[in-house]
């Protein structure tokens, strides 16, 4: 998944990526472990809250159920 596609968690919330958190930020293949996310509408409980603004968090890798549309 890229930064600008839009995403279904395992809960059934949908978000848009904004940034990906590699699990060896060095390495060029490093795999993903967490994903910065803005809802759409809810967030999910098991988020993490990344600013002041509590629509946008991060949410693991492993939470994610399906790419929902690509960013163009």
């Amino acid at each position: 998944m890229e930064v600008g596609d839009m995403i279904e968690s395992n809960t059934g919330h949908i978000g848009l990526v904004l940034d990906r958190e590699m699990l060896y930020p060095g390495h060029p293949y490093s795999p993903v472990r967490n994903y910065i996310v803005m809802w759409s509408n809810e967030v999910p409980r098991h988020a993490i809250l990344t600013s002041s603004n509590k629509s946008i968090t991060k949410l693991s890798a492993f939470s994610v159920k399906r790419k929902i549309s690509e960013s163009r």
